[in-house]
């Protein structure tokens, strides 16, 4: 016989002081699952049988812990809310993402993102972006002076930069599906172990530099794919690796890599927190175009709370990318069109949609041609912009290029553009424009991102 369950009263205390029913709970928690791109259909009767003992399989748990975070203005271990399970395999298992060296949270964080194991990632998580404000320096180096000689060297971190030039080049070509799963396998088989082996302190900063930018780069990978918890462990993790090397440019990239996830989650306060932060902690130390990059995102971030500041860091981004000979680089490129789309996202903050449009078409033009992710999702948000200004015809025409692109890449926000073209234009389905343009989009089905279902 199955022994009875324990009524959940730690859960119950929860519910209480956040003033919810079980309802509202599983509502919140539905919502958190489409914020991380797992469709969940939760009701008050499931939260019933959860107060009555039943346990719920990750990511659930977590989803609970973060609602009720969420809710109370304060953290909600996962063990505080009764549901953790430690029968099951893996189930919390996990430190938390401030617990253990940066290589060892890379290592849970790989081993933890494996198709295999997605359920572990757990919830994106508002706490874990109360980071401590300011730079730090270098780790110690863990080698002691008698130790044996290094076998890992500057070759290898030679090798280490050619491969981020690829894995960053085939993500802007071809979008963030065609590298995620080839790029966590080059981390989790050789730059893991190459991260714990013997090194010189010199080797070990430019070692742990590059990581920290692959990390990025593989963070930004789970953030094109809507994997949203495991793109923010993957860029906190890219934090602490920028730190143990002392490079205060890769904390600060990192830093508002997150601040892009938060403000396109609809985060706002936080979005601009960690912008702020990222600025603090290095423009003074970046090449002009990644000061640009750097303040661009604090504008928008600052625009979207209805901060007149924003005006100056625009115009500050502006003058640095003028000084700046060449904008690109592997991570934290930026050149004239990403200025305009920023422009583009502070006008349309300030309900200035003719003026966004105007930015979009000039990021437009400035884009190179092989940016083809980004060339999609600019077309879209032109596209979506005319529609708001009443212009349909000029906006299907825009729309026309953007499912020009779709099929050569594998992006799941590029994804999530087709079916809000079909959603804006369903209401003008008579119009003969946008007739053409939906029957076309019905037959332009979004490509499998290669990774199974979306976290």
């Amino acid at each position: 016989m199955r022994s009875p369950r324990t009524p959940n009263q730690a859960l119950r205390l929860l519910l209480a002081e956040a003033g919810w029913s079980g309802a509202q709970l599983a509502r919140r928690v539905n919502a958190l699952g489409a914020e991380r791109g797992t469709p969940l259909h939760y009701d008050r009767t499931t939260v019933a049988h959860w107060l009555a003992g039943s346990r719920p399989r990750p990511p659930v748990p977590d989803l609970v812990a973060e609602a009720l975070s969420r809710r109370l203005g304060r953290p909600v271990r996962l063990q505080d809310t009764g549901l953790l399970d430690t029968r099951q395999p893996g189930h919390g298992a996990g430190a938390p993402p401030g617990e253990g060296s940066a290589v060892e949270r890379l290592d849970r964080i790989l081993r933890d993102t494996d198709r295999r194991s997605l359920a572990l990632v757990g919830a994106y998580s508002l706490a874990a972006l109360a980071i401590p404000s300011g730079p730090t320096g270098a780790g110690e180096s863990r080698a002691a002076a008698s130790a044996p000689p290094a076998s890992v060297g500057a070759a290898h971190v030679a090798s280490a930069r050619e491969l981020l030039t690829v894995f960053s080049r085939s993500d802007i070509v071809f979008g963030a599906g065609s590298v995620r799963e080839p790029l966590r396998q080059y981390l989790s088989t050789t730059l893991l172990p190459w991260l714990r082996n013997d090194m010189k302190p010199a080797v070990r900063r430019d070692l742990f530099t590059v990581a920290a930018q692959l990390t990025y780069l593989c963070a930004f990978a789970h953030f094109d794919m809507n994997r949203h918890a495991a793109a923010q462990r993957l860029y906190l993790t890219s934090l602490e690796l920028a730190r143990e090397a002392g490079d205060t440019i890769g904390q600060a990239l990192a830093l508002r890599g997150l601040s892009v996830q938060a403000h396109e989650l609809g985060h706002l306060t936080q979005a601009d927190q960690l912008a702020e932060h990222a600025v603090r902690t290095g423009a003074r130390h970046a090449p002009p175009h990644q000061q640009a990059f750097l303040l661009g995102q604090l504008a928008v971030t600052q625009a979207g709370l209805g901060d007149h500041r924003h005006t100056r860091h625009l115009l500050a981004a502006e003058r640095c990318l003028e000084k700046s000979a060449d904008g690109a680089s592997a991570v934290g490129a930026f050149h004239a069109g990403s200025l305009a789309l920023q422009q583009a996202a502070v006008a349309k903050s300030r309900g200035e949609h003719r003026t966004a449009a105007r930015a979009l078409a000039l990021s437009l033009r400035h884009r190179p041609a092989d940016e083809r992710r980004s060339r999609a999702l600019g077309l879209a948000e032109l596209a979506e912009t005319q529609l708001a200004s009443g212009h349909l015809e000029q906006a299907c025409h825009t729309w026309h290029d953007f499912l020009d692109i779709l099929p050569a890449i594998r992006s799941a926000r590029a994804d999530d553009r087709l079916r809000t073209l079909t959603a804006a234009l369903r209401p003008n389905a008579t119009n003969p424009a946008a007739a053409t343009l939906l029957a076309r989009a019905r037959q332009t089905r979004p490509r499998s991102p290669g990774g199974g279902p979306s976290e």
